[in-house]
């Protein structure tokens, strides 16, 4: 994560090779045959961005020196994406964005994965025109359901953003994430 920049939130951005960008589209391409995909997919949903936030999570552990941590990539389907050390689960979530994040965006989770057996969500935009990927923070799991609005098919977060059904989201500010390092020195 040598090209990586520190922003004013405490956002982490960092520039993505085209290498793993292809990485992450056969992994996803793996996992889709392995579990197979259990939503109605959009041509522009680009699902393999999630898989390039976890290889990119994976790189900043290693970056920072985190020690013993397990990413979970056999069996993976209703598991944790990494689990640290001491055992804390955290759920990666990453979305796609034309533009770099401000900080009146949000973040959110696909309601199907509140159930999910995580500790702590970390989230990240992949700015795909840009290939530059941002670490924004994390959150406890607890905290972010408590916190965060739950969206139901049909509503709109925004004006370019309609909720699709099956897709209903849980949804929290940027703001109430714990930024990216800070996050981290609380969970290692």
């Amino acid at each position: 994560m040598a090209n990586s920049q520190v922003h004013p939130q405490g956002w982490i951005s960092v520039n993505i090779q085209e290498e793993h960008e292809n990485r992450a589209k056969r992994m996803r391409a793996e996992r889709d045959q392995q579990y197979g995909n259990i939503y109605v997919e959009s041509d522009t949903d680009e699902r393999w961005v999630g898989d390039l936030g976890e290889i990119a999570f994976n790189s900043w552990l290693k970056h920072e020196g985190v020690q013993g941590f397990e990413w979970v990539l056999d069996d993976a389907a209703g598991k944790p994406d990494f689990v640290t050390a001491k055992n804390i689960r955290i759920g990666v979530k990453t979305v796609k964005r034309k533009v770099p994040p401000r900080e009146d965006y949000t973040a959110q989770i696909t309601a199907r994965h509140a159930a999910e057996p995580t500790d702590h969500y970390f989230f990240m935009t992949y700015e795909i025109l840009k290939r530059r990927m941002w670490l924004l923070g994390g959150i406890p799991r607890d905290v972010f359901l408590r916190e965060s609005r739950f969206y139901s098919a049909g509503e709109w977060v925004h004006s370019n953003y309609q909720i699709r059904p099956g897709h209903e989201i849980y949804n929290i500010e940027l703001s109430k994430l714990i930024p990216a390092k800070l996050w981290l020195s609380n969970i290692k």
